[in-house]
């Protein structure tokens, strides 16, 4: 069974859109350099459904992927719990 991965961006409005989608990529050196290049584009571009969305990075308030990856850039705080979820 293919592993899936979720993500919800949450808007600076309020408003949030939720995906599921297959992992991307398996090597996990490869997926710390593809998040870190992601973090760096102006807008985070998604397929679905047959189309391209574009969200400017400027109208993101936060953006949550689950689970996890067991492998991720050291600038990552690990462990952490939420206390505050405003």
């Amino acid at each position: 069974m293919e592993e899936r991965k979720n993500m919800v961006i949450h808007f600076i409005d309020g408003s949030k859109v939720s995906f599921d989608f297959p992992q991307q990529v398996k090597d996990p050196m490869l997926l710390i350099r593809h998040m870190e290049k992601s973090l760096s584009q102006p807008y985070i571009a998604i397929e679905s459904e047959g189309a391209v969305l574009l969200y400017p990075r400027d109208n993101i308030k936060s953006i949550q992927i689950y689970p996890a990856p067991e492998k991720m850039s050291e600038f990552v705080i690990r462990g952490a719990e939420s206390t505050n979820y405003n």
